[in-house]
């Protein structure tokens, strides 16, 4: 076993960046505006190491004083005593902290971050051998931007998405459902149309198209099949969430995308762990193509779990993890995670630039990002940044 490494401190912060620029809505929210918040979270072991995670999951839900008293029972356990390991290699959790993994799951980036120092090898090589360098991220921000701009119409989006593709990414996703609750249901699925066509005009033909409508096609089947047969010669990568995951909607969906889109991947499922049965019940239909639990939320070894499940019930099931309000530490997270899983797909990016950390062990060329090889997850934090900027605000646990 290696040498103990205890949890002696935790820091945690709120910390902020911007887009950028105005993010729309989607089909059933508000805007994103030009700002999020994200909290960063600081594991310090006895010896010295930083450990960091985003606990933007449980910020989603409830209060920092309760992120305190969920955090508190870390302080003086050994970091490798949380999960089962055979040499270098995770095998599972110990009993202890299944539950506490599963309800917790992104307290397992700042523990692989650990773990992987400790042992001086990348986090990735505690899950499997590397079958991929570098992984393909895909921008995942153009949301309604022709609500923010509505004087340009579909042409907003097409814009951006050109502007994207100028600063390397080689995938884009586009948010579409505008029938479910902004536009009246048919001028909706006319955006959505084009939306879609207007952007492969824009970026042409060799960039990857994904586009999720969180459902806003749900009850208008008729919409959907037009959207699907309109929107074919675009040849999208994807289709996310178009309807709420149900049997009969979704066998009509597959028929209309092997008539008319045959290329396009089906995929669902980032609002829940996979482990639902509905999941299974699509996978074996042939129904789901790419499954989508939140990587964050879920942690390393649950997922890790449901790959493996997945390849045993012998389903080509792909791995297609959310990653959007978990950003920047979430999509390192994700390029460990690629680096050893064969059936992995895109990783996505909401492009959010948090400048407190330091992520230069992630080469971005080529819409490619490498994989890092340095200890543990190969992000850190700015210390200097830190203290001059949210160490006023932060809550420690000792």
């Amino acid at each position: 076993m290696p040498d103990k490494q205890i949890i002696t401190e935790i820091r945690v912060a709120p910390v902020e960046t911007a887009f950028g620029r105005q993010v729309g809505r989607n089909s059933k929210g508000d805007p994103y505006g030009y700002n999020q918040r994200e909290w960063l979270t600081q594991v310090k072991t006895a010896s010295g190491l930083i450990g960091i995670t985003n606990a933007r999951p449980f910020m989603n839900r409830s209060s920092i004083l309760a992120l305190t008293e969920t955090l508190k029972p870390l302080i003086g356990r050994d970091i490798f005593e949380i999960h089962t390991m055979n040499g270098e290699r995770v095998t599972g959790v110990a009993p202890r902290w299944q539950q506490y993994l599963l309800d917790n799951g992104f307290v397992s980036y700042a523990l692989f971050d650990l773990m992987g120092q400790a042992l001086g090898i990348p986090a990735y090589k505690l899950l499997g051998d590397k079958v991929r360098d570098d992984v393909e991220p895909y921008d995942s921000s153009l949301y309604f931007q022709d609500l923010v701009h509505p004087a340009d119409g579909a042409g907003t989006v097409a814009t951006e998405a050109k502007q994207a593709v100028e600063k390397g990414w080689t995938a884009l996703k586009l948010k579409l459902g505008r029938p479910g609750r902004w536009f009246e249901p048919t001028a909706g699925l006319r955006r959505d149309i084009d939306v879609v066509i207007a952007t492969r005009d824009a970026i042409g033909p060799d960039i990857k198209i994904l586009v999720d409508a969180n459902n806003g096609y749900d009850g208008r089947l008729d919409l959907l099949e037009t959207f699907i047969r309109e929107v074919g010669p675009a040849k999208t990568y994807w289709m996310e969430e178009m309807i709420t995951e149900e049997l009969p909607g979704y066998r009509k969906m597959k028929e209309w995308r092997d008539r008319y889109s045959p290329g396009t991947m089906i995929v669902d499922g980032e609002s829940h762990q996979g482990r639902q049965p509905i999941y299974w019940r699509l996978m074996e239909e042939g129904l789901l193509d790419g499954i989508q639990p939140d990587m964050l939320h879920m942690g390393f070894w649950p997922y890790q779990k449901l790959v493996m499940d997945i390849s045993d019930a012998g389903y080509a099931t792909k791995i297609c993890p959310h990653n959007y309000n978990a950003a920047r530490i979430g999509l390192c997270g994700l390029v460990h995670f690629a680096a050893v899983t064969e059936s992995f797909t895109v990783a996505e990016d909401s492009t959010l630039d948090f400048d407190v950390y330091d992520y230069s062990a992630y080469e971005f060329s080529g819409g490619r990002m490498r994989v890092p090889e340095t200890p543990g997850l190969s992000i850190t934090v700015d210390q200097d940044k830190y203290a001059r900027r949210h160490s006023t605000l932060e809550t420690v646990i000792s």
